[in-house]
């Protein structure tokens, strides 16, 4: 394979990966709309996020298995055309359970696309020869932040929730049909690494601190412009910043990510992420104000950019562990918590309140401070 060729397969990957954030954050912006539509609660509203949640976990490890046998590239395009097609469904909704159903197709569609984006990933991490993963999650987030921003933009232009997700998805399709050509297929081992498994004792403590970040990175991603508006007082339009705010620091955090790491070295790389993280959500806890709580959200991102990559690389070089089953341990409770954690946010935001909900998540960005040094202790990498 020629230089050129490699070349364009990493971008295609990459362009898949801002394809798949420029979903996530359309939906996340749309979240405040569904509620005030349909009159829902924070509670009711959970029970959408869990569906989309339960479609992703149901769809990941068929994913896995199809991708090993017909290749990632067609596993890839498939999933991410599907995922652009689902997600006009909860715009349609009229009700709670349609909305439920709704999610349930467009979530699975998501967990599809999630795992054989990353199995596509890795065959082109393999060819590249080089560690190049941290890129496309970047991308991801760029997406995430350009997804939301549209979204946003359309509110203020006055299209109404159908509209806007159906711009969306048109633009998401484009973006998928153009690099379609350029993705890199590899039918043999393409998921390898990216299998299911319960974490073994020596990484126990690395997917439980991988399973923290998710589920704080969840809760920014579905509860952030509920929170400005319904607690905070921000406007609908303005609602989205929250999300936008917390999505541009991880980006750029995770563009320079690689040189944080050599600075500073893992274990301090994973504490500082968790203090800023904890500093963040007490700011926007303590000072509920749109403006504050925008910043607070825009500290989370900033520390939670990096923890996972080094929990993952850490994962991959456990002694007594192969990399690619280390990595997939970890990533069995982390995604665990980055799914089914929003919908437990909800149903807990209705017993206790929103507000004091994202306040018992300071306490998962300190644990991730106290248990660093313990976390890494099997890990062979370099503290």
């Amino acid at each position: 394979m020629t230089h050129r060729n490699l070349l364009l397969a990493r971008v295609a990957t990459s362009a898949i990966f801002f394809g798949n954030g420029f979903g996530i954050g359309t939906w996340a912006a749309q979240l405040p709309r569904f509620k005030a539509s349909l009159g829902l609660s924070d509670g009711e509203l959970s029970f959408a996020l869990l569906a989309f949640a339960l479609g992703a976990i149901v769809l990941m490890p068929v994913v896995g298995w199809f991708a090993a046998r017909i290749g990632s590239r067609t596993t890839v395009l498939v999933a991410a055309f599907a995922f652009a097609a689902t997600l006009l469904l909860p715009g349609l909704a009229p009700s709670l359970p349609t909305l439920v159903a709704a999610a349930l197709i467009a979530g699975a569609s998501n967990g599809a696309m999630d795992v054989s984006m990353n199995t596509n990933a890795t065959v082109v991490e393999r060819a590249w020869n080089g560690a190049i993963m941290s890129s496309f999650h970047a991308f991801f987030s760029l997406g995430g932040l350009a997804g939301a921003s549209a979204s946003g933009l359309l509110i203020v232009a006055g299209f109404d929730i159908s509209s806007t997700l159906l711009i969306s998805c048109v633009g998401m399709g484009a973006i998928f049909l153009t690099v379609s050509f350029w993705t890199l297929d590899d039918a043999k081992g393409a998921h390898a690494g990216h299998s299911f498994a319960w974490p073994r004792e020596a990484i126990l403590g690395l997917a439980g601190l991988t399973l923290l970040c998710f589920l704080v990175e969840g809760a920014m991603v579905d509860w952030t412009a509920i929170y400005l508006k319904s607690v905070a007082g921000a406007s609908l339009e303005a609602a989205v910043t929250g999300f936008a705010a917390f999505s541009l620091t991880m980006t750029v955090c995770r563009f320079t990510g690689d040189f944080m790491v050599r600075r500073l070295g893992r274990i301090q790389t994973l504490r500082l992420g968790g203090l800023l993280a904890a500093l963040g959500l007490t700011l926007a806890v303590t000072m509920p104000e749109p403006l504050a709580a925008t910043l607070g959200f825009g500290l989370v991102g900033l520390g939670l950019a990096n923890t996972v990559p080094v929990l993952f690389s850490a994962a991959g070089q456990t002694e007594g562990v192969p990399p690619s089953m280390g990595v997939a341990m970890v990533a069995t409770l982390g995604y665990g918590g980055l799914l089914m954690g929003p919908p437990l946010i909800g149903f807990s935001g209705d017993l206790i309140g929103l507000r004091a909900t994202l306040g018992l998540l300071i306490l998962c960005s300190l644990t991730i401070i106290l248990m660093s040094r313990r976390a890494l202790r099997p890990s062979t990498v370099e503290a």
